[in-house]
Parts: C-alpha cells; structure tokens; sequence
C-alpha cells in the first residue's frame, strides 16, 4: 500500500494550482466577495509545503542526534 505524505500532497497541490493560474481558471474556492483563487492560494500551499519540510528536517537532525 502506499502512502501519501503530507509533502507529497502538497506538492500536487502546488502543481494543480499553478496548473489552474496558467490555464486562466476562474475557480473562486470562497465566495464572490472575497475572491479567493488559484493565485491567491498557491503562495500559502507553497509555505505550508517548505513548513512540512523544514519540520521534517528538524525531526531528522533531532533523531539523528539522539542517536
């Protein structure tokens, strides 16, 4: 079975919005007043994505020096 990491499904994210910025996609994932769309959203995903992977590697570098 394989398992999907936060990471791995934030990278797709990453891809699926900038896919929907560069096919002009007018997807609001909100409402009609606030707006909020691919290009809105996909500077967040990105900081969410480098957050998981700084974590990640803070988990590793505290494993490893248990060790």
């Amino acid at each position: 079975m394989l398992t999907l990491t936060t990471e791995a499904a934030l990278n797709i994210l990453t891809d699926w919005l900038q896919d929907n910025i560069d096919c002009d996609c007018s997807l609001i994932f909100d409402n009609d007043d606030d707006q909020t769309d691919s290009a809105m959203l996909l500077p967040w995903v990105r900081q969410a994505r480098n957050d998981v992977r700084t974590l990640r590697l803070l988990r590793q570098l505290h494993n490893d020096k248990k060790s």
